[in-house]
């Protein structure tokens, strides 16, 4: 115990930049969940603050405690919204991309439903409005329900 309480009263600034960038590191290695960012930027900010004002240790954790705190719940509400907001959310999601494209029909619709040749590959498909389509006809697909298809005449 009297190792860490030495560690924790010989901590300096460039002991708590070095603690912001391994935690900093293990954010990256975790994939960006941002988890460990806000940690890291707590120290970054203690680090600068101990450069220019030393502190005893007690003040310098206390101070990074209540920064991370304030950092997350911040950063949670305001700043992940944001990163979200712009993420492509269908970049693993076929069926979803298969939205907007047009296709052409491949067999008869019978009692609203049939199939579709989208690219080099067949789905089972319905009429948005109901109607028996013919082969042949170029159609929109507007939604995608598991496996089926709905689509509208083009």
């Amino acid at each position: 115990m009297v190792e860490l309480s030495d560690l924790l009263m010989a901590m300096t600034g460039w002991h708590w930049l070095i603690f912001a960038s391994g935690l900093l590191v293990l954010e990256l290695l975790t994939g960006g969940t941002t988890y460990l960012l806000w940690p890291s930027a707590a120290a970054f900010v203690i680090a600068l603050i101990s450069f220019v004002l030393p502190m005893n240790w007690q003040v310098e954790w206390s101070l990074f405690a209540l920064l991370t705190l304030v950092l997350t719940v911040a950063g949670s509400a305001y700043i992940r919204p944001l990163l979200n907001k712009g993420g492509q959310h269908d970049l693993n999601d076929r069926a979803s991309r298969l939205i907007g494209q047009s296709a052409e029909i491949a067999t008869d619709f019978t009692n609203g439903g049939g199939r579709i040749r989208l690219g080099d590959t067949q789905w089972q498909a319905v009429s948005e409005d109901g109607k028996n389509l013919k082969t042949g006809h170029k159609v929109v697909v507007k939604a995608v329900n598991g496996v089926t298809l709905t689509v509208a005449t083009a």
